[in-house]
């Protein structure tokens, strides 16, 4: 809720957002925050590393610059890239469709049911005809709030029955 009210409050200072992130929840933040900034026109990309920045072969700084580079890349005086998304180890990844597969290693994110949004070598390479196209006559909409009453229910052969009915009969 403290990025939205950034975000918002910031909104038509900037062209696009960098929000540095832990990784460990990064592809939560970035799936809530895509449906948070209802009509959003311009890029907001989370970031992180595998090794903290100040260390000697940190992934932070390439992912760092590399984001600031994709918030501010424009074409026709429009965002390239207007929605939320991570970038990691080289991919540009669509942030509601990206989940965290692996913590010993730089690739640590992927998106299983999207495909990058770009792909970063010696030149970033866009896929535009993957990248959301807005509105860009629509004001942002910042929500502030958001139902915690939500739980992941993984079903695998053997799962009891009481279980999945306890979950799905918790009050309120």
């Amino acid at each position: 809720m403290k990025i939205v009210h950034v975000i918002a409050e910031h909104y038509h200072d900037y062209d696009g957002f960098v929000v540095l992130h832990g990784t460990d929840t990064m592809a939560f933040t970035a799936s809530a925050l895509s449906f948070m900034l209802e009509n959003l026109s311009k890029p907001v990309i989370l970031t992180g590393s595998q090794l903290p920045i100040g260390m000697l072969r940190t992934d932070g700084k390439e992912n760092l610059i590399t984001a600031i580079e994709i918030a501010a890349a424009r074409e026709n005086d429009m965002p390239l890239v207007p929605e939320v998304c991570i970038f990691f180890e080289n991919h540009l990844m669509r942030g509601n469709r990206t989940t965290k597969i692996n913590a010993e290693n730089f690739n640590a994110f992927r998106s299983f049911n999207y495909p990058p949004l770009a792909r970063v070598g010696i030149h970033i390479k866009y896929e535009p005809n993957l990248i959301r196209k807005p509105d860009p006559t629509k004001p942002l909409k910042p929500h502030y709030l958001f139902d915690t009453n939500v739980v992941i229910l993984t079903l695998f052969p053997g799962i009891q029955e009481s279980i999945v009915t306890s979950l799905l009969h918790v009050p309120g």
